[in-house]
Order: structure tokens, then sequence, then C-alpha cells
């Protein structure tokens, strides 16, 4: 079969590696930070003080836990980007790095003791606590339970803790030494020390507990607020989070808030994506869909808004526009648009909408990029994200999964009637959870948009267990092999709505993009959807991301991929510059 082409428009590539440019910094830990600076190609652990490289791997770093006296950092590193990494010691001072292919690892927590000879994790797979002495390389290892997902968190006073969850039961907190349990939760996301107690937020609540005794000190709660990221610092806790699809700055000092704030800059949404405390500050990363990420000291952010420094030339403007969904709810969408521009213009539009996750407007270098292009970028918050509270969340999962898919779909027509765009330059963009949401919106309604992006989604939901990962949707989907599910699932399905499409009816253009590094979702679906529209009468392609995957990925492969995407939606509206030139680039068929 011949390779299908797109126009590469040779401005629009440009724009994009001018953003990429600033990289993406990360937050002092214990001295060291893991991000990926200007112009680096992967992610590596730096000094943040003077920007110095401590280590620049071929291979991708999970997470990194430096040890208390800071002479050794414990790593997961993976040779490839499919997220399945093992442990490595790395040695600062000599730059030795030793690796522990037999410890298998993937975004565990790793406990170093408070002396910085032994750094403990517990592995799903073969469901072991390993504990390595880093000074003589003795390893050992403990069997934990069977039954359990088990994870290891720093308890304070020189403690670990053992988290251990079973489905349907409650999350035990014990005593890793004596094996008495503290305390049990719903769930259990997080567990600091703060002092000399312990800090365990359970995805609702933050407790705070004496750790010998189990006995809580104080608890905070603010229903409005979705905890996205904390770090404690003395007696005082710092909080990004989301109320009202919204990111906001909260710091606690025992157990009280001080101070509430929402993140802006220059009057524009921004968010906090991240906090940290090291040697003795809260830091935040901070980022926009037009200002790069930079880490900036929390106090700036808390006392002064707009505070987050300098940044490149503004080049867009960014509002939030509600749409009313069919039953009357407003749907909040985040727009990001050229400064001076006017009237409907081609739109990204581009969402998540499941698992709880938040949709924000972060920084991602394809949205300035196709600002400078003249478009617009939008991101919706559905039913079913983690913007609005538990409510909101619980309205677009398991059998009320189609509300996401409606609400898009109205989405979609609101920005319409609102002049941001029209039918033929709107192109819907969604990746894994957000692709399934995108295809199926985009082939509910005929004539609803002029293309649509598919990145390494499920798209069979009858078939979730083919996937590597998939048995952890049947919560947020439900259950293909339970018959009321099934029928639920058929009717959103983007393959079956693929197949059932109406003849004669006008198909959007479609790009279904798998990643060749996947270790969570397989690539048949998105061929089976190819397929569908193809024998439809549609126009089809599959493109595979060539040394890419789900998590951790190189700039050049981010690259290509952001590229493509552009590429497609710059062909599907028609969104040229006149004075570009153009060359072509294969997108190949399945």
């Amino acid at each position: 079969m011949e390779p299908a082409t797109l126009p590469f428009d040779t401005a629009l590539d440009a724009a994009l590696r001018r953003w990429e440019h600033y990289g993406r910094p990360g937050l002092p830990d214990g001295g060291f930070s893991l991000g990926r600076p200007p112009g680096r190609q992967r992610r590596g652990i730096y000094r943040p003080d003077t920007g110095e490289a401590v280590l620049e791997p071929d291979g991708h770093i999970l997470r990194m836990a430096p040890s208390p006296d800071g002479r050794h950092i414990a790593l997961q590193l993976a040779d490839r980007a499919d997220e399945n990494a093992d442990l490595a010691i790395l040695d600062v001072a000599s730059g030795g790095l030793r690796r522990y292919p037999d410890i298998p690892c993937r975004y565990d927590p790793m406990v170093w003791d408070t002396g910085s000879r032994t750094v403990e994790l517990v592995t799903g797979v073969p469901g072991r606590l390993y504990s390595l002495d880093v000074t003589t390389g003795r390893l050992a290892t403990t069997a934990v339970a069977a039954d359990a997902r088990v994870r290891i968190f720093p308890g304070g006073r020189g403690r670990t803790l053992l988290a251990e969850s079973r489905p349907g039961r409650p999350t035990r907190l014990r005593d890793r030494a004596t094996g008495a349990d503290l305390a049990t939760f719903p769930a259990i996301v997080r567990v600091l020390p703060l002092g000399d107690d312990v800090l365990v937020n359970d995805g609702t609540r933050l407790h705070l507990l004496d750790p010998g005794s189990g006995t809580e000190r104080w608890s905070w709660h603010d229903p409005t607020v979705r905890v996205t990221a904390l770090a404690a610092n003395g007696a005082e806790v710092l909080i990004a989070g989301v109320r009202a699809g919204r990111s906001v700055l909260i710091r606690l000092a025992d157990g009280r808030p001080s101070v509430d704030r929402p993140v802006t800059h220059r009057s524009n949404p921004a968010v906090a994506s991240d906090v940290s405390a090291d040697a003795g500050r809260f830091h935040v990363l901070v980022e926009g869909p037009a200002l790069p990420p930079r880490v900036v000291l929390a106090e700036n952010l808390l006392t002064a808004a707009d505070s987050a420094g300098p940044t490149p030339a503004t080049v867009a403007r960014t509002r939030r526009h509600n749409v009313l969904a069919d039953d009357g709810t407003p749907v909040p969408v985040t727009i990001t648009s050229p400064a001076r521009l006017d009237g409907p213009a081609p739109l990204i539009l581009t969402c998540y909408g499941g698992f709880g996750v938040p949709s924000l407007p972060v920084f991602e270098p394809t949205v300035p990029a196709w600002i400078e292009h003249g478009g617009r970028y939008a991101i919706a918050q559905l039913r079913g994200g983690g913007e609005h509270g538990s409510a909101w969340r619980d309205a677009g999962r398991g059998p009320r999964k189609a509300r996401g898919v409606d609400d898009l779909v109205c989405v979609a027509r609101g920005l319409v009637d609102a002049g941001y765009t029209r039918p033929e330059q709107l192109v819907i963009v969604g990746a894994s959870h957000g692709g399934v949401l995108a295809v199926s919106c985009a082939l509910a309604a005929p004539g609803l948009c002029a293309g649509v992006v598919s990145t390494a989604a499920p798209l069979d939901l009858l078939n979730l267990r083919a996937h590597p990962l998939g048995h952890r949707w049947i919560s947020e989907f439900g259950d293909p092999d339970v018959p009321d599910d099934r029928d639920r699932l058929r009717r959103i399905s983007p393959l079956h709505r693929a197949r059932i499409f109406p003849s004669g009816a006008r198909l959007p253009r479609f790009l279904g993009i798998v990643l060749e590094a996947d270790s969570r979702v397989a690539s048949d679906d998105t061929h089976a959807v190819v397929d569908a529209l193809r024998r439809a009468g549609g126009d089809a392609a599959l493109w595979c991301a060539e040394g890419t995957g789900h998590g951790s990925n190189r700039l050049d492969s981010l690259h290509r991929l952001g590229a493509t995407v552009l590429a497609f939606a710059a062909t599907t509206t028609s969104a040229h510059h006149t004075a570009s030139t153009t060359t072509r680039e294969s997108i190949h068929h399945p």
C-alpha cells in the first residue's frame, strides 16, 4: 500500500522548535533536580543552584531519590521509553553508576534510611521489598503480601511505613519495623514526613499522624479543592490544587490555611504543576499555555500576584468560556488565542476527561507554535475529570462514561456557536483516555468537525483486557464481560462507531498515532479504526511514533510527534501560511 503524505510547513516547524528550546526544569529535591534544561534531549539530574550536570544518561530516568547526605542518588532508569526501569545507584562524587537489572521498578517510591546507607523499595512484580546497602552492595529481599499493592514511605523519626491496598478494602498504613497498624484510610496517595510526624494524603483529606501511636494531630479537608501536589517543611505544608477548574496554591500552618490564592500570570490563567521543599524553602513549578515552565520560590507567588518571573514576548491570551451541555450544565473550556485575533479561526480542541485527572492550561510547545500559526487551542474540562470535585468526576465514570463524550460534542458545537471557529476549521485531538472521547465524539455527529487525532488510545472498548494495562481501566469504563456494561460500552466505543457510521455522511479526516514503545496501550485498536473508516470511504491514516512511549520521551521524539499533529491540523483546516515553503513527509498506513 502506498504511503500517504502530509505537507510539512517550515514556518510551523520552526515555531515548534523555538518553543521546545525552553525545556522543562525540575524542582529542587535534596540539592538536586530532575528535569530537561533548554536544548537537551532527555531529562537528567542537575544542581539547581548552578545548573551543573550530575548525570545525563542515554536512558530515561523515571524517578530519583537523593540520599540524606547527598552522596548517592537512587534512580529508576529505563533503557527505552516503555517505562520499564530497573534500580540504579549514582555515586555523586565519582559519577559511577551501578545498575541492578534484577530489581524492576516503575515509579515505585524509594526510601533511604537516615544514615544514607540503605535504600528500600517495593516492586509489584514479583511482589518483594528490596533493601540495598550501597556501601557493601548487599541486597536483601522480603516477600510482601501477594494479594495487595504495597508501597513504602518515609515515616518520620527514622521509621519507614508500608501502605497495603486490597480491592474493596481500606488501605492499611503499617510500621515496617514492628508490623503494627497505625491507621486505615479509604486510599493512600502519598505519605511524607512533617517534622517528627507523618502527613498522609488519602485523596480527599490530609491527616497528620504521630508515627508512634497513630494518633491524629490534625486533619484538613476542603471539598472544593483537588490536591495535585504537596510538600512539607517544618510545621508548614504547601499544596498545589485545583478549585473550580483553576490552579490554586494553599499554605497550611498547623493544619489551617494561612494563604489561599489562584495562580495567574499577567492576568492569564497559569498552573502550579508541582511543588517541593528543599533547603528550608518551598519551590513551585509554574507554567501556562504560552508561559514556559520555570521554578520560582513559593513566597513570590503567595505574596504577590503575577510574579512568575520574566517571560518571552506575549503572543497569546488565554480566557475561560462556559458551554452549556445538553442537560444544562456549564462545561468550562480554556481557550488560548493569538493576542489580537478576532473572529473564527482554525481551532484544536483537546480533552482528557477521565480518572479524576484535571485538564489544566499547562505548557506544551505545540500550543504557542499553533498560536503563532494563527490558530486557537482549547482545553475542555469534561465530566469524568478532576477539575470540579468528586461529583463532577463521578458524573463521567463507569456507567456514566457516555457523559464525557456528550459534553465534548456540546463543547465542539458551542465553540462554533460562540464564533471561535467553524466546523471545517475544527480538529479534535486526544491522547490515551482523551483519545477515546475525541474519536467517539468526532464520529457521533456527521459534520461536527473537520478532523480528529487519536494518540495511544484504547479505541475498542469491548476489548479492554487486550491492552497491557487494560485490567486497570475496568473501573473507569465498565467491564465488557458484564452484559449491561458491554451494551453501554458498545454505544460509545470508537471502533463500533466507525463501523456503523452512516453511509454517505461526511467523515472527519482521521489520524491514528501509536507509540512504538507503549507499555500501556496496544496498537491493534487504532489499526482497526483506520481500516473501518477507509471501508466507509473516509480519509484515515496511521502513524507510528518511533522510540516513543507513554511516559518520559526524548525531545526529538516529542518534536516529531508534535510536528505530525500540527501538520495534520494545518492541512485539515487549510491553515497554511501562504509564504511558507513545503516539503513532503510520509505517514505510513498499516
